[in-house]
């Protein structure tokens, strides 16, 4: 657990001290729902059935703007060969980047939403629902870009290794995610999306940190 702090918190110091990518994602984020009514005009109506959609696609784009720092600077460093040379596994830094990224990015994101739902039209009443649906989404969301992110290092092409290979795999956390809200609003009930949700989490949590570590070591060979 020490040992898991101390990653994290390295991790969460580097991303404030040169960071613009994670304040340039958070802005994205941001800035991109905010504009979102200008080009629907001013029909709450709606706005309010296109809300929830919004919210997720400018979730989804601000996690993989961010994406490509997770492992980069310290893969071009040295400094991740090292960690894992001093006998840490690999497997369990990748799993501490994840959780740095989500804190770093997800987090944010969660505590704007209703805000930001707000602004877009979303009634309060449905903003338990959107927080639900990005508590359980977007930690998926960084596990699914991680494999890709880990990947980019080896190549040297992050942003069209990622964009490439991650946006198909993050379309059914959006689907889903969007899809609760829109069942909630319509009186279907959104639990069963968040179920999936909940579902996809731990099997995404099991198979990246592997994924992505082998990718890795395909780079150290």
């Amino acid at each position: 657990m020490n040992i898991f702090l101390k990653l994290i918190l390295k991790d969460i110091r580097s991303t404030f001290s040169g960071g613009s990518d994670a304040g340039a994602a958070i802005l994205f984020y941001l800035l991109a729902i905010i504009m979102f009514p200008l080009g629907f005009g001013s029909d709450n109506q709606l706005l309010a059935q296109v809300a929830s959609g919004a919210i997720w696609m400018a979730a989804l784009f601000s996690s993989m703007l961010s994406l490509d720092r997770v492992f980069r600077s310290d893969y071009e460093d040295g400094t991740l060969e090292q960690m894992v040379l001093s006998g840490i596994s690999l497997e369990f830094i990748i799993i501490t980047k994840c959780f740095s990224h989500w804190l770093t990015n997800g987090l944010p994101i969660i505590i704007l939403s209703p805000i930001m739902a707000i602004i877009i039209g979303l009634d309060i009443q449905y903003c338990w629902i959107l927080i639900m649906a990005l508590l359980l989404g977007t930690p998926s969301l960084t596990l699914i870009g991680a494999a890709p992110a880990a990947l980019s290092c080896t190549v040297g092409k992050g942003g069209v290794i990622i964009t490439m290979v991650v946006l198909p795999l993050m379309l059914p956390i959006l689907i889903l995610g969007s899809g609760a809200i829109t069942a909630e609003i319509k009186g279907m009930g959104g639990i069963g999306h968040l179920y999936v949700l909940a579902a996809i989490f731990p099997i995404s949590a099991v198979i990246v940190p592997f994924l992505a570590s082998k990718a890795i070591r395909l780079g150290w060979e």
